[in-house]
């Protein structure tokens, strides 16, 4: 079944991810009795199964949602404190800091260096 899954194609997974989790074990249950050829209590089955699994992986989807909005709310909450605590010229520096290491997450430019930022060593040069 997840073989089956991951052979759906890009344009047709982008908009599968669109559907309810109930649309969506709905065509995945279409899709692999047709292409399997199930028998009437297979697909019974296979609908339960596939039911099962979009519950399951909408739930894991709304609980990341919510982990990362909490992390959020965390770093911002840090953030206030810690601007409370710095000078005007330390929180300059601080938030320069903190958009440099955004930056260098997002930096593909340097494709000879480690993720440290530290150029590779080069033997026998």
């Amino acid at each position: 079944m997840i073989g089956i899954s991951f052979g759906l194609s890009a344009q047709q997974h982008k908009n599968f991810r669109q559907f309810n989790p109930t649309e969506r074990a709905q065509k995945m249950t279409d899709r692999m009795a047709e292409e399997l050829k199930l028998t009437d209590e297979q697909r019974k089955q296979v609908s339960q199964l596939t039911l099962e699994n979009a519950n399951r992986q909408e739930e894991l989807l709304k609980s990341r949602k919510a982990e990362f909005e909490a992390q959020k709310e965390y770093r911002k909450a840090q953030d206030q404190k810690m601007a409370s605590i710095l000078t005007e010229e330390q929180k300059q520096l601080w938030e320069q800091r903190k958009e440099a290491l955004r930056n260098r997450g997002n930096d593909h430019s340097h494709g000879d260096q480690t993720r440290g930022g530290r150029p590779r060593s080069r033997r026998g040069h």
